[in-house]
């Protein structure tokens, strides 16, 4: 008897340490999935946080650009109070504003095409304007460029497209107005 309960008792530890390891590697491997759970929900939070940082910089160079169109447009409403000064609404095909240029007596004389870029130069920029300026039958396009090819200390005419450096739009504007007018 004595034999059989030694038997029970080293079954019964066996059975003990059995179920001790059992469940150590069970917390074990719970203790891994969270772990990874948490290192993914990690991961994910930081895709999302680089996600938002570009779309706010996205969002931030549309709003500068906005903004850019807005001085634009003003600064030719408060010059040229006799030209109708029209914006090119958003989501619409074309430039930014367009200027129908009219004499002290009302006459219509020509028509300015007007582009705003506030990012790095591109030279695609040049054919698509000439393109949105044959659309809308312009006699002359411009490209106000805050960050102009480096060539461009005021303006130029290229391709048949003026590139004006944005502090120096209004003089451009006084000056292909009085072209248009003669």
């Amino acid at each position: 008897m004595r034999s059989a309960n030694l038997a029970y008792k080293q079954q019964l530890a066996e059975d003990e340490d059995r179920i001790r390891a059992d469940t150590r590697k069970n917390v074990v491997e719970e203790f891994l999935l969270k772990d990874r759970e948490k290192d993914k929900r990690l991961a994910d939070a930081l895709r999302q946080v680089e996600e938002l940082k570009a779309k706010m910089q996205q969002g931030s160079q549309q709003t500068q650009g906005e903004v850019l169109e807005l001085e634009l447009e003003e600064l030719l409403r408060q010059e040229f109070k006799d030209d109708d000064i029209m914006e090119v609404k958003k989501g619409q095909r074309g430039a930014d504003v367009l200027q129908r240029v009219s004499d002290r007596r009302g006459r219509l004389c020509g028509t300015i095409l007007w582009e705003t870029k506030n990012a790095k130069w591109q030279e695609t920029w040049l054919s698509k304007l000439r393109a949105d300026q044959r659309e809308a039958k312009a006699q002359i396009a411009v490209l106000v460029a805050v960050q102009p090819p480096s060539e461009v200390e005021t303006f130029v005419e290229r391709e048949g497209v003026w590139i004006v450096h944005r502090r120096y739009a209004r003089v451009l504007a006084f000056m292909l107005r009085r072209s248009l007018i003669e």
